[in-house]
C-alpha cells in the first residue's frame, strides 16, 4: 500500500491533500492514482484524471491555470531549477503526453493540445492554440501562438507539429504546420489550409 509518508517523502501530496483539491473545485476523479507534487499550483476547475503524475522540485516552479484537462498518461517532471508554466483551456495526454524541464523552461499558452505520445523538453515555448500530436520528441522549439483548433481558419491557428521522430530548434509560424517522419529538419513546413482545402477564409479572430 503507498502510504502518505512515501508520498511525502517524494515531495507529492497526500491524498487527503489530493482530497483538499477537489474541495477546492479540482475535479479529480480518482484521489489514489493522481500524483500532484506539494509544490504545483493549479488554478480553478482543472480535470485530473486517473494516472496523471506532476512532479516539481523544491528549486522548480509548475503552475497550471484554469479549466486544464490532464488525462491518463500524462506526465509531468520539473526538476533542478526548471520551470512548467501552462495556461488555460489547454488538453494534455489523450492518447499520453509527457512535459519535462530541468534547469530551463516551458511555456504553454491557452488552448493547446499534446496528444499521442507528445513529449515536450525545456527550452519550450508553446504559444495559444498550438498541438503537438504523435510520438514527437519536441525540444528547443518556438511554436507561435493563434487561434485553437475549432478556429474555422486554418490561417490562424496556432502553430502545429505531427507525426513522429525529433523536433529541435524549430521556429513554426502561425498557421503552418510541420508533419515529420523522424527528423524535423528534413520535414516541410505547410500551410495548414493545404490539409483544410475547404474551410474559409475569415479575418483574424479578436
Amino acid at each position: 500500500m503507498i502510504t502518505d509518508q512515501q508520498r511525502r517523502d517524494r515531495g507529492l501530496r497526500t491524498v487527503a491533500e489530493v482530497l483538499e483539491l477537489a474541495e477546492s473545485g479540482t475535479v479529480v476523479l480518482d484521489p489514489y492514482s493522481v500524483l500532484i507534487g506539494t509544490r504545483v499550483a493549479l488554478g480553478k476547475e482543472n480535470v485530473l484524471y486517473p494516472g496523471v503524475v506532476v512532479e516539481c522540485a523544491e528549486d522548480a516552479e509548475c503552475v497550471f491555470g484554469d479549466r486544464n484537462t490532464l488525462l491518463p498518461g500524462t506526465f509531468v517532471s520539473v526538476q533542478a531549477g526548471g520551470s512548467v508554466v501552462v495556461g488555460n483551456d489547454t488538453r494534455i495526454g489523450e492518447g499520453g503526453a509527457r512535459v519535462v524541464a530541468s534547469g530551463e523552461d516551458v511555456t504553454i499558452g491557452d488552448g493547446v493540445r499534446l496528444s499521442s505520445g507528445a513529449l515536450v523538453i525545456a527550452p519550450a515555448e508553446l504559444g495559444p492554440g498550438c498541438q503537438v500530436l504523435g510520438q514527437i520528441t519536441a525540444q528547443d522549439v518556438v511554436l507561435a501562438g493563434g487561434a485553437d483548433l475549432t478556429h474555422p481558419d486554418p490561417d490562424y491557428r496556432g502553430a502545429v507539429l505531427k507525426g513522429f521522430g525529433k523536433a529541435r530548434g524549430l521556429q513554426v509560424g502561425v498557421g503552418e504546420v510541420v508533419n515529420g517522419a523522424g527528423d524535423f529538419d528534413d520535414a516541410l513546413v505547410e500551410r495548414q489550409r493545404q490539409y483544410h482545402p475547404n474551410a474559409p477564409r475569415l479575418g483574424a479572430p479578436d
